[in-house]
């Protein structure tokens, strides 16, 4: 039973990595593992942190020919957190920051990938922040083409990175205490099969329910 479940384990590895194929093979997103983060200034003095939860997906990814890839990245507007119950309750109580909660989410959809080396390149595509569309670019890296040793499943895993504007979509409130550009990481784990706790981690989202 073992030598079989290896067997099948090591197929699907070489699928995934290429080596049986070069057709793009989906992968299901980790939204309990993957984040969003982003940094902006206060005042000069420090970075403020904030996270956002990314919702339950999948990622298309051929590492033989990245152009061939695509990902498309949902996050809840409900679940961006400051780090800090009070601040989360005060940035949304505040009108000046409504347009950035009224729409139910901040998404990304990829519209190519540029491979510069073995495991950077380039994403180019869409983000919609606030209800307002514009073309990024981030630079990527793929960190690791692996088995996870808990789920036992062939994994990937990627971060990409950019800086934007808050005020090109149109969150312009506060520009002389807080800064305009914001610093903006995305972590992606994804793995081959289903997510066994998307349904559970979507009713968290649906409840706004930050932090746990």
């Amino acid at each position: 039973m073992f030598r079989l479940r290896h067997v099948a384990l090591i197929t699907s590895l070489m699928l995934w990595t290429g080596a049986a194929s070069s057709t793009p093979m989906t992968y299901t997103i980790s939204s309990k593992l993957s984040r969003v983060t982003f940094t902006i200034e206060h005042q000069g003095f420090i970075e403020l942190v904030g996270t956002l939860k990314v919702t339950p997906g999948t990622i298309a990814f051929d590492n033989q020919d990245w152009s061939k890839s695509s990902v498309m990245v949902t996050m809840p507007t409900k679940m961006l957190d400051m780090g800090d119950g009070l601040w989360n309750k005060q940035i949304r109580d505040d009108e000046s920051w409504m347009n950035l909660f009224k729409p139910e989410y901040i998404s990304f959809k990829s519209t190519r990938i540029e491979r510069s080396d073995e495991t950077h390149g380039v994403l180019y595509g869409d983000l919609t922040l606030a209800g307002v569309t514009k073309p990024v670019t981030l630079q990527l890296q793929v960190n690791k083409i692996g088995v996870n040793q808990v789920s036992e499943q062939p994994s990937v895993g990627f971060t990409a990175t950019t800086t934007v504007k808050r005020s090109q979509f149109g969150l312009d409130a506060y520009e002389d205490l807080v800064g305009d550009n914001l610093a903006v990481k995305i972590q992606l784990e994804a793995s081959i099969g289903a997510d066994p706790v998307a349904q559970q981690e979507n009713e968290l989202n649906a409840r706004g329910v930050v932090g746990q």
